[in-house]
């Protein structure tokens, strides 16, 4: 793991070239709102997509992690299928349930089933490099889908930002801030907050603790958690006492919501020896979401060690795999 999260410049360079000669048939109808379909690692680049391109894309952006499709998907619907591996059932699922649908489709893969379909049915599809542990193929997606935006009218340039954000991820250097993270959260509870447009990279945070590091996480969002969640940092104690809030802000937030955090994070000290407050590097969105979830990437494999765990495989998973298998 470690090996590919050091690669992760050079898979976005490969992203690059990929989304840049990737070619899209113009959609037969107006597009008037984009679904990006898949679970795990192959629905998190959705998530990075949904908070960037917020601000600039003027229809409904959602991700669905289900086996079946909202009724609105319709010929008007952009379907982004995203499956790393191709052969996720519940994306296959959703893709034949919205097929009768007519909707716009485009396929991020590397092969498997999802690409054969693809191919069968004339669906446009960007296949990426294979091998990879699918969360460690995170780049690659999210590349593909802000082409393919772009590539349909969607979004304008975003090629700077993207640049930028290669810029800061090509030269990490804060292993030591990442390495103390991980001790700080080492046999902790982790809750990550941040703001509703970088939620993304709160998700990747928990999910590659999760993944990587084989340890609990969980996370919200500030303001909706001042709502509902700052009320339960009182009690039970017993728990709290082993929990630590992680809060991941930027300048960039809206102003308000910067003043909550500073309130909240003198309640979460009233209740957790630790508050760890992470700031992103670049001045774009994109780049400071990438400095975010590289920053994530590095905390979770130096925890993986603490924990004694091998950061890649997913036994549990795996095994979860196969018992559906049993009942096809």
């Amino acid at each position: 793991m470690e090996e590919l999260i050091k690669g992760i410049a050079d898979q976005m360079r490969t992203a690059i070239e990929i989304g840049q000669s990737a070619s899209l048939t113009a959609p037969e109808h107006e597009i008037r709102n984009v679904l990006v379909i898949g679970l795990g690692g192959s629905a998190f680049g959705g998530e990075i997509t949904k908070n960037y391109t917020a601000g600039e894309l003027k229809v409904p952006f959602e991700i669905v992690r289900d086996y079946t499709v909202p009724a609105y998907v319709s010929e008007h619907t952009l379907l982004i299928c995203s499956s790393y591996s191709g052969n996720t059932e519940e994306t296959l699922s959703m893709l034949e349930a919205a097929m009768p649908h007519n909707p716009k489709v485009v396929c991020i893969t590397s092969g498997g089933k999802l690409k054969d379909i693809a191919t069968e049915k004339g669906y446009d599809h960007i296949v990426i490099p294979g091998g990879y542990p699918p969360r460690s193929a995170a780049a690659l997606s999210i590349i593909q889908q802000l082409f393919a935006l772009k590539g349909l009218n969607l979004i304008g340039e975003f090629e700077a930002d993207l640049q930028e954000a290669l810029q800061v991820v090509d030269s990490f250097e804060d292993h030591e801030n990442a390495r103390l993270i991980a001790q700080e959260l080492h046999q902790k509870v982790p809750v990550l907050y941040t703001a509703p447009d970088y939620e993304s990279v709160a998700i990747r945070w928990r999910q590659q603790i999760e993944e990587n590091s084989k340890h609990i996480a969980f996370h919200h969002v500030i303001p909706e958690m001042n709502h509902n969640e700052l009320v339960g940092w009182k009690n039970p104690v017993g728990i709290l006492e082993d929990t630590i809030a992680i809060v991941l802000r930027s300048d960039r937030m809206h102003e308000r919501t910067l003043i909550r955090m500073d309130i909240c994070i003198d309640i979460f000290g009233d209740h957790s020896e630790t508050v760890i407050e992470v700031t992103p590097h670049g001045d774009s969105h994109l780049a400071q979401l990438f400095s975010f979830m590289h920053m994530g990437d590095w905390v979770s494999l130096y925890l993986a060690e603490l924990n004694e765990e091998a950061p890649t495989p997913v036994d549990v998973i795996d095994f979860l795999k196969g018992e559906l298998a049993k009942h096809k």
